[in-house]
């Protein structure tokens, strides 16, 4: 293996390159579905977003023989990982209901979406 391999092989350059793709990936449904969301006057292109990368993250886990693989690192926590991370937010989810974990599964859905925006809202509150 040559140091360009072994450099491309590192797991943060592989979450990276992935990210870079999902994030340009992510800005580009939004302007292709600009003119939807504004017609519809809605984030159509968030929702489509969240969720095919919902779905897509849910084709890589469930393939996935093991999460350090360097397939896995750049697919899945970088490409799905800059194009959404709310497709992480799901797996989580569902990886705790299918365990058993409800009350876990619970809490961090409040956590993520009551808090999250909340944590949004007071950060828009304190730089006005």
């Amino acid at each position: 293996m040559n140091w360009i391999t072994g450099f491309l092989l590192q797991p943060l350059v592989l979450v990276g390159l992935g990210g870079a793709i999902g994030s340009v990936a992510r800005y580009g449904m939004g302007l292709l579905l600009l003119q939807v969301s504004l017609a519809m006057q809605m984030p159509v292109a968030t929702t489509i977003v969240n969720i095919s990368g919902s779905f897509a993250l849910g084709c890589i886990a469930g393939s996935a023989s093991d999460r350090s693989q360097p397939l896995y690192l750049l697919l899945a926590v970088g490409c799905c990982g800059g194009f959404t991370t709310f497709s992480t937010f799901s797996l989580e989810l569902v990886e705790h209901l299918q365990q058993g974990r409800l009350g876990v599964a619970l809490l961090e859905c409040i956590a993520n979406v009551v808090l999250g925006a909340g944590a949004l809202y007071i950060g828009l509150a304190l730089t006005k």
